[in-house]
C-alpha cells in the first residue's frame, strides 16, 4: 500500500508542476484607443522609406546551362 501512495504522491506532484509551469498570467487591460495610423492619408512626411533605394539594379541576364561531362 505504501508504494502505491508514493507513486500517487509523485503523480500529484508532477501534475502540480505542469499546471504551475503552463499557467496563463492575465495580461494588463489594453486601451481601446490605439495609435495605428490606419485611417491617416499618405503624405511625404509619413511615407515609408525604400531601404533598397541605393542598391544596384538586378541582373536580368541568365547564365547558360553547362553541358554535362561525358563519363567513360
Amino acid at each position: 500500500m505504501t508504494p502505491t501512495l508514493i507513486v500517487l504522491g509523485f503523480l500529484a506532484l508532477g501534475v502540480a508542476i505542469v499546471a504551475f509551469a503552463t499557467r496563463h498570467v492575465p495580461s494588463p487591460p489594453q486601451s481601446s484607443e490605439q495609435d495605428t495610423a490606419w485611417g491617416e492619408p499618405q503624405t511625404e512626411e509619413n511615407a515609408a522609406v525604400d531601404p533598397f533605394a541605393h542598391a544596384p539594379p538586378r541582373q536580368t541576364e541568365i547564365e547558360p546551362a553547362r553541358e554535362m561531362e561525358r563519363q567513360s
